[in-house]
């Protein structure tokens, strides 16, 4: 049972805030490819990032839930799908560290991020995709407490703008589990991050590459264990797949009420088309899908909290609905507002942007093979 809701009072604060800063600056860092860094650096100072960190690193000592909640009012103030899809790599990060590194890891991490640096998990490479254990980015020691860190990855939200990533790398002279987690300062000598790549929609969060050309990482700053890296980042990408049913639902609330405004204002065959039980019909299509999906990722933040054995399961299921919904949302507007929102503006800028959804931070046909995988699994255990 869910023990926890998000806070209605630090919804509305963050909403008002990302209304004044992210949507008044969208369509700018739309044309220009980036991330709004200045938006970035003003909820980092409102204290978006300290929610869910402990005061000894410099947070507030709250919890996820508080985070969520803030995260829903950016989501629906700041009408930017792509910038809420660059902080949802940013939560994923904090979570790490904060679950996962030493607190020598912790000191020095969490403070930076807290305060508006970006980060980013780089996991994916050219050949590999979603299968993270084909990557080849390799590490070897050194014999001096340190490792030379050498690969190419491709496709990682916030690279171009990233400051701090959380590197999937080998270590190959361990044996056969030598998958490993790198914690790497991306100014340091031999990182080139690559420019953003040019795709179709949610181009306020910058994907590109990110190369590593011998770079020097100390022992210390290897996140958990040496060849413990997979285990470690499927629970690490857990928060950022139920931040993105968070994200869908709180995204389309207003694009709902816009809808049903519009409904009852333009009118065929003499009456308003809300009239008509076929738009009635995909407006609460809409409406079942937007409630299904914050409700199963609350699930799935409350599965994940209490480490429940299918929480992998649970933040999966919101991942799948994220993008379906986002997908239904998007076009319901287009379809419900006609040949006005077929025509290039804010609502063909939305379905670009939600169909990237079905394919970033994993594919809905991943999600399906993790779903079954893991109900496999409990049934197995049971």
């Amino acid at each position: 049972m869910i023990s926890h809701f998000s806070d209605p009072a630090l919804r509305s604060r963050f909403q008002d805030l990302a209304a004044t800063t992210v949507a008044k600056r969208a369509e700018a860092c739309t044309e220009d490819h980036r991330l709004d860094i200045d938006s970035w650096q003003e909820l980092s100072e409102a204290g978006i990032w300290k929610l869910p960190v402990s005061k000894d690193l410099g947070g507030s000592g709250g919890t996820w839930w508080d985070f969520v909640a803030a995260f829903e009012g950016i989501a629906s103030g700041g009408r930017d799908l792509g910038f809420c899809l660059s902080m949802v790599a940013q939560a994923g990060l904090i979570r790490s560290i904060s679950t996962y590194g030493t607190r020598e890891q912790q000191h020095y991490w969490i403070p930076r991020l807290i305060n508006g640096e970006v980060g980013a998990t780089a996991l994916t490479e050219t050949t590999g995709g979603s299968d993270v254990t084909r990557i080849k980015t390799a590490a070897t020691a050194t014999g001096e407490g340190t490792y030379r860190l050498t690969g190419h990855k491709d496709h990682i939200t916030n690279g171009p703008a990233a400051d701090v990533a959380l590197i999937l790398g080998r270590v190959p002279e361990t044996g056969q589990r030598d998958i490993t987690l790198f914690l790497v300062d991306l100014h340091d000598a031999g990182v080139t991050r690559g420019a953003p790549e040019d795709m179709m929609g949610n181009r306020t969060s910058p994907t590109g590459p990110i190369t590593l050309d011998d770079v020097r990482v100390e022992a210390r700053n290897i996140l958990g264990d040496i060849g413990g890296g997979v285990d470690l980042i499927y629970d690490t990408i857990a928060l950022d797949r139920l931040l993105y049913g968070v994200l869908a639902a709180s995204y389309l609330d207003p694009t709902l009420e816009e809808i049903l405004a519009y409904s009852q204002q333009r009118q065929a065959f003499r009456v308003p088309i809300a009239e008509h039980q076929y738009v009635q019909g995909r407006i609460t299509d809409a409406k079942f899908a937007l409630e299904s999906t914050r409700w199963v990722s609350y699930g799935a933040l409350d599965a994940l909290m209490h480490a429940r054995p299918d929480a992998s399961l649970m933040c999966s299921v919101a991942k799948y609905h994220a993008g379906e919904t986002l997908k239904l949302g998007t076009e319901t507007a287009l379809r419900v507002y006609g040949h006005i929102g077929y025509m290039e503006g804010p609502h063909t800028k939305a379905l670009k942007d939600a169909l990237g959804a079905v394919i970033a931070g994993g594919t809905a046909e991943m999600q399906r093979k993790n779903v079954f995988n893991q109900m496999r699994a409990l049934h197995s255990a049971a």
